[in-house]
C-alpha cells in the first residue's frame, strides 16, 4: 500500500527549510573562512592595548638665587611663550652688590694705571742713578790720580770710594724695584691685566645675579602646579611652578611581554584617546623599546627567589612618537588614557636604535641673554677711570726690556779705568 501523497504546501515548506539550512551553514562557513582570513592577514599582525598613557616633559621652574617673591605674572592653566616673564624676586641685594663691584673695578683700573706709572718712574730713576754713578766714578778717578801726589787727603779719597759704592748699590736697588714693578704689568695691557679681568668677572657675576631676579619661561607651554605667593621667601632651587610643553608629548603603550615578539622600531601605531573619542585617530611610530619591565624599576622590585613566587606576565612600556601636526590640531595632556594598535607587518626595524641622531633634543636659549649689557657696563667703568696719558696701553700690551746695568756701567768704568768688581764686593 503506497504512502498518501503530501500536500503541495508541505513539500514547498520542506524545500524552503532545506534551502535556509544550506544558506545558514554556508554563511557560517563563509564567515568562519572570512574570520580565519582576517585573523591570518590582519589580526595576527596587530597588537592592541588599552594600557597606554600620554607622557611628556614637565619643566619645573626654579630660581637660581634666593629672595622674596615680588610679582607673579601667570597662573595655572595659562599659556606662556618662551622668554615670557614669570616671576620677579626682590632686587635690593643684587643692586647693592652690583654697585659695589662697579666701585671695585674702578679702583682696580686706577691701581693698574698707577702700576704702569710706577714702571716708568723706576725706569727714569735708573737713568738718574746711572748719571749719578758716572759722576761719582769720575770723582773717584780724579782723586785716585792725584792721591799719590798728595793732591787729596786719604779721607777725601775714602769718601769718593764710599760714594762710588753707594751710587752703585743705589742703582742696583732702583733696578730691583723696576724689575718688580715691571713683572706686575709686563706683557699685558691695562684692560687685560689679570686684576682688572678678575674685577670685571665679579661685575659680570653681579650683573647676572641681578638678571636672575627675574625668572623667564624656557619653552612654550601650559603652566601647572604654581606653589608660590607674592611675598613668599624662596631658596635657590625651590620649585615655583611647572610648564608642560604641549609639543613635547608622546605615548607609553604598556604591552604584555607575550605581545612584543614581533614588535620593532619604526612600526606604525594607530591611537585613540578617551578625550577625543574614536573619531579622532592619531598616527604614531614606535621609536623606542624599553630596557626593562616596569617592575624592575619599582621602588621595591620583586624578590623572585622567595618560596611563594607567583609568575605574572609583565608589561613593558613602548615609546610611541606622535605626529606633531596632529597633536597641534588636537592637543593632548600628560596622563590621558589612550588605546594603541600596532601594525606588526613591517619587520625591517630593529630592537635597539642604531643611530643617536634620531634621539630627541631639548634645548632653550633664554640663558644666553643673561650677560647682555654686562660688557658695555664693564667697558664704561674702565673708560671712566682710565688715565688719559696711558691710552696707548689700554689695549696694547706693555713690552719693556729688563735693564742690564752691570754690563753698561762696567763698559763705561772700564774705559776710564775704574775697577767696578772691586767696588761691588762687600767690605769685611
Amino acid at each position: 500500500m503506497s504512502a498518501p501523497p503530501q500536500p503541495p504546501d508541505h513539500v514547498q515548506l520542506q524545500k524552503k527549510r532545506k534551502r535556509l539550512t544550506f544558506v545558514f551553514w554556508s554563511s557560517c562557513l563563509v564567515l568562519l573562512l572570512i574570520g580565519v582570513l582576517v585573523w591570518f592577514f590582519v589580526l595576527r599582525l596587530r597588537a592592541f592595548t588599552d594600557d597606554a598613557y600620554v607622557e611628556g616633559n614637565q619643566l619645573f621652574i626654579t630660581p637660581l638665587k634666593k629672595g622674596f617673591v615680588t610679582a607673579i605674572h601667570t597662573d595655572d592653566t595659562f599659556f606662556v611663550k618662551k622668554g615670557q616673564l614669570l616671576v620677579e624676586l626682590d632686587t635690593t641685594d643684587a643692586l647693592i652688590a652690583l654697585d659695589l663691584t662697579q666701585k671695585q673695578l674702578a679702583n682696580q683700573v686706577r691701581e693698574i694705571c698707577q702700576a704702569f706709572h710706577q714702571v716708568f718712574a723706576y725706569k727714569a730713576e735708573i737713568e738718574s742713578r746711572k748719571a749719578e754713578l758716572i759722576r761719582t766714578a769720575q770723582d773717584y778717578k780724579h782723586r785716585e790720580d792725584v792721591l799719590a801726589a798728595a793732591g787729596v787727603s786719604q779721607e777725601d779719597f775714602d769718601h769718593a770710594v764710599a760714594a762710588l759704592r753707594s751710587g752703585y748699590f743705589a742703582l742696583k736697588t732702583s733696578e730691583a724695584f723696576y724689575e718688580r714693578a715691571l713683572a706686575y704689568v709686563q706683557g699685558t695691557s691695562i684692560t687685560m691685566h689679570p686684576q682688572i679681568q678678575a674685577a670685571a668677572d665679579q661685575l659680570r657675576n653681579m650683573w647676572v645675579q641681578l638678571y636672575r631676579c627675574k625668572v623667564y619661561a624656557p619653552v612654550d607651554g601650559l603652566v601647572a602646579q604654581r606653589s608660590i605667593q607674592v611675598g613668599m621667601w624662596v631658596n635657590s632651587g625651590h620649585p615655583l611652578m611647572s610648564i608642560i610643553p604641549l609639543d613635547q608629548v608622546w605615548v607609553n603603550a604598556n604591552f604584555k611581554e607575550t605581545q612584543m615578539k614581533d614588535m620593532k622600531i619604526g612600526q606604525k601605531v594607530l591611537l585613540t584617546s578617551d578625550l577625543y573619542g574614536d573619531g579622532i585617530v592619531f598616527n604614531g611610530t614606535i621609536v623606542g623599546l624599553p630596557g626593562g619591565a616596569g617592575n624592575a624599576f619599582s621602588l621595591l622590585p620583586p624578590q623572585n627567589l622567595s618560596g611563594n613566587w607567583i609568575k605574572i606576565v609583565q608589561r613593558l612600556p613602548v615609546r610611541v612618537q606622535l605626529d606633531p601636526n596632529e597633536i597641534k590640531k588636537h592637543p593632548l595632556r600628560i596622563g590621558l588614557s589612550m588605546e594603541a594598535t600596532v601594525d606588526l607587518t613591517d619587520q625591517e626595524g630593529g630592537l635597539v636604535p642604531t643611530s643617536t641622531e634620531v634621539a630627541p633634543c631639548y634645548r632653550t636659549s633664554i640663558f644666553e641673554l643673561e650677560e647682555i649689557g654686562a660688557m658695555e657696563m664693564i667697558e664704561a667703568v674702565i673708560h671712566e677711570n682710565l688715565d688719559p696719558t696711558l691710552l696707548t696701553y689700554a689695549h696694547t700690551a706693555l713690552s719693556l726690556k729688563k735693564e742690564d746695568v752691570d754690563t753698561e756701567i762696567k763698559e763705561y768704568l772700564a774705559r776710564i779705568g775704574v775697577p767696578l768688581e772691586e767696588f761691588k764686593k762687600t767690605p769685611h
